[in-house]
């Protein structure tokens, strides 16, 4: 049997790829980007340009449902959301264009892929802080947020600049919308946990939207893996919400931040092969 010109072993192991990161996504909400990328690079031997475009793909058909939801629940904070994407909009657009132009250049691609390892491990560091940081009292972020609503210009500034780096490494590497959106929602907006979720969904969901329609247009997107990989997750993801109430918050994390590790020095060694 053949599926967009996929046999039935390529869709089953895409099916089984997204099936596994949907669940780890439902069990903690972390660990989209940062695990589909080395997945797509290491096990499906994807070319890394084409493996942004396909993973901002994956990432956008898989919050469809949950930006409906998030909007319907009024959980999206949209003047924080507003600021952010005055930033984030422009420097997705240019960043994911200028890569898209670069396909062709075997060296830019190898140095991508260097940097996506960069990004993931950045990832991983702001992920284990995280962690440390929700053991530990919430006074001193409460203060953060306190001082920088009483300054809404230097607020508004904040956003849209945070919004721009953010809009760029998810131009570039497909990860930010979630690792790194979440925790600045949180210390320096001072949103409710709702809220930041709400608002972090919304704002990947614009950044991953602008980011695949532009590989796509370029051709540097693999359309049959994102769409399989993402009717799996939507399984996966189902299964994992509802056992994430029957273990530690803790120890569920520390198990996707095990698997992101492992990830990036999978890609590590692909990278020392060549």
């Amino acid at each position: 049997m053949e599926l967009f010109q996929l046999d039935s072993n390529q869709i089953i192991i895409r099916l089984l790829l997204g099936l596994f990161i949907g669940f780890c996504i439902g069990l903690t909400s972390i660990g989209g980007g940062v695990l589909v990328l080395p997945a797509l690079t290491v096990l499906l031997k994807i070319d890394p340009i084409t493996a942004v475009g396909t993973t901002t793909l994956y990432a956008f058909l898989t919050k469809i449902t949950a930006i409906i939801h998030h909007i319907k629940l009024k959980t999206v904070e949209w003047n924080t959301c507003t600021r952010f994407l005055a930033g984030a909009v422009p420097t997705t657009f240019l960043t994911a264009g200028w890569i898209s132009l670069k396909g062709a250049d075997q060296t830019f691609k190898a140095q991508l892929e260097n940097f996506i390892i960069g990004v993931i491990f950045f990832g991983i560091a702001l992920m284990i802080w995280n962690m440390i940081s929700q053991q530990k009292s919430a006074r001193q972020t409460s203060r953060i947020a306190a001082h920088l609503h009483q300054k809404p210009r230097l607020r508004s500034t904040l956003a849209a600049l945070i919004g721009a780096i953010c809009g760029a490494l998810v131009g570039a590497t497909a990860i930010g919308g979630g690792v790194l959106v979440v925790p600045i929602l949180i210390i320096l907006f001072g949103l409710t946990a709702s809220q930041t979720v709400g608002s972090a969904i919304f704002l990947a969901f614009v950044m991953t939207a602008i980011t695949s329609l532009i590989y796509g247009a370029r051709g540097e997107l693999d359309l049959p893996t994102a769409l399989i990989m993402s009717l799996g997750s939507t399984v996966g993801v189902y299964f994992g919400s509802r056992l994430t109430v029957k273990l530690p918050d803790l120890l569920l994390r520390s198990i996707v931040l095990s698997l992101v590790i492992l990830g990036a020095i999978m890609m590590c060694l692909k990278q020392g092969a060549h």
